[in-house]
């Protein structure tokens, strides 16, 4: 009996340790003072996209950070609700929810990328309160995809949320690497404080 104990204890060590690693932490994307210093500015900070070891999907992708003043539950909300985000993102000229189940939704939408309009349905996959993935499910553009990661920061009445998002794009017109990269960069700042915008708003007016 005492081997079949040791065994049991080797498996369930084994399985903390891996639901450890499945789950990211803070440190994983904000990892020196001077990111905290500019997020607790109210800044929006650019992070680094390699995409892994896949270096090509860097120079189409683009990643950023902000702390928005409100808990999780609150972030998550606005964020979760596609319905309501052309209301407060300028680049997102419509979106409507097509299907949803359980575990997903697939929702149309119609963007401006550069001087072009796009359309497409992207397939939402929320994971709460942790994560909301999201890609291309069909339509114009030839590849989209990214997240939403959620961090409660602090405790209490002064938590405060890390919000990082990240956007892999490819349209199905030629456009140069670095005019995608230029447009993220540009982009990916702007919908993080719109979406900090809606949730001061919306929490202020509750």
């Amino acid at each position: 009996m005492p081997h079949l104990l040791f065994v049991g204890l080797f498996f369930l060590a084994l399985t903390t340790l891996l639901s450890a690693e499945e789950q990211p932490s803070v440190e994983d994307w904000i990892s020196t003072a001077q990111q905290w210093s500019q997020l607790g500015a109210g800044s929006v900070i650019l992070l680094e996209s390699s995409g892994g070891s896949d270096s090509k999907e860097a120079n189409h992708a683009g990643m950023a950070a902000i702390l928005i003043d409100a808990p999780v539950e609150n972030v998550w909300n606005v964020v979760n609700d596609q319905d309501k985000a052309p209301g407060y993102i300028k680049t997102l000229l419509s979106s409507e929810l097509v299907e949803k189940c359980d575990t997903y939704s697939l929702i149309e939408q119609e963007v401006k990328v550069g001087f072009h309009k796009v359309k497409y349905v992207v397939k939402h996959v929320p994971e709460q309160p942790i994560a909301i993935h999201f890609k291309r499910d069909s339509g114009d553009l030839k590849e989209m995809g990214g997240y939403w990661r959620f961090f409660p920061i602090g405790e209490g009445e002064e938590t405060k949320t890390l919000l990082i998002y990240r956007l892999s794009l490819k349209p199905d017109f030629p456009i140069p690497p670095f005019l995608i990269k230029k447009s993220l960069s540009d982009n990916l700042p702007d919908t993080l404080y719109s979406v900090k915008g809606e949730v001061l708003r919306l929490q202020k007016d509750s």
